[in-house]
């Protein structure tokens, strides 16, 4: 079976039935969160007991920096992406020459703890009445979300770290938080060309993996981009040439369960053109995803 899902653990340790989810031929991943670390040495033997179950795994986390920063005590502390896009625009020398260090460093300590990647960059931009993205941007403009996304993906890059992009095709003009709500964004195809693809329009040919956003834009498509064939198949891999891993956010957040029970979700995903899947803080969703995967990839 191609596997395809990345899942998520509850604890510090590893039960039994983690086990069987993750050796599960359909499971290419998980997720780490906040509530899965207690300190570097647990980590490593978390990750370590992990890797028993599932030797090829993929390991990752959202270490993105500022708010989002799952693994705290013990690691170094993070800025958060906004506060690197306000020093470049008055030092850019200094400012890359920092965020480098910062990157060396975190790179390493997930390295030294056994996680495989972290999940950045966001290349959404900041309209400044979003609050889930927000800190999480590098700015107000295609412009320096391109230039420092870029950056960042050059270094991951240098450091043999493989980069996933996010939230295509961009949720930062939504107010409405995705986790919580099922967001819309009103504004045209042009208008979104003009703006918010343009830093992963220009940066598709370097991206190793695009996290798409369970937004849904309704003057181009009444689905989320999530679950549509158009921004998956024809703008992404058409329009923009992409040629990565397509990837779903949290296929447990409230904007995704407008399309129907978990299968249904999983479905119209791998119908609409996403390779990996995350289904994460929802393990029974999981379970039955598991139960009918040879059915799903039919």
């Amino acid at each position: 079976m191609e596997a395809f899902l990345w899942v998520d653990i509850a604890g510090t340790t590893l039960t039994q039935e983690d086990r069987d989810v993750l050796s599960h031929s359909a499971v290419s991943g998980i997720i780490l969160f906040s509530r899965n670390y207690a300190s570097p040495h647990q980590l490593k033997d978390l990750t370590q007991a992990i890797r028993q179950s599932a030797p090829k795994i993929q390991i990752t986390v959202d270490q993105e920096g500022g708010r989002v920063q799952r693994f705290r005590e013990g690691f170094t502390e993070l800025p958060s992406m906004q506060y690197w896009g306000e020093r470049y625009r008055v030092n850019p020398t200094a400012t890359k020459t920092d965020f480098s260090a910062m990157l060396h460093t975190t790179i390493q300590e997930l390295r030294d703890c056994g996680v495989d990647r972290t999940l950045i960059p966001v290349l959404d931009i900041d309209y400044g009445h979003n609050t889930v993205i927000g800190h999480r941007a590098f700015g107000h403009t295609a412009d320096i979300v391109s230039e420092l996304g870029e950056f960042v993906i050059d270094t991951c890059h240098a450091l043999q770290m493989p980069v996933t992009a996010k939230h295509f095709p961009g949720h930062g003009y939504v107010a409405q938080d995705s986790h919580t709500a099922f967001p819309v964004d009103t504004r045209s195809y042009g208008e979104l060309a003009e703006n918010d693809l343009k830093p992963f329009q220009r940066l598709s040919s370097k991206i190793d993996a695009m996290m798409l956003a369970h937004v849904v834009y309704s003057a181009v498509d009444p689905n989320p981009a999530t679950f549509s064939p158009f921004w998956v198949k024809t703008v992404l891999r058409e329009r923009l040439g992409f040629r990565g891993c397509v990837m779903t956010d949290d296929l447990s957040m409230q904007a995704a369960s407008m399309v129907g029970d978990y299968p249904a979700r999983v479905s119209k995903a791998l119908a609409a053109g996403c390779d990996t899947l995350l289904i994460c803080n929802a393990r029974e969703g999981v379970l039955r995803v598991l139960d009918c995967a040879h059915r799903l990839l039919q």
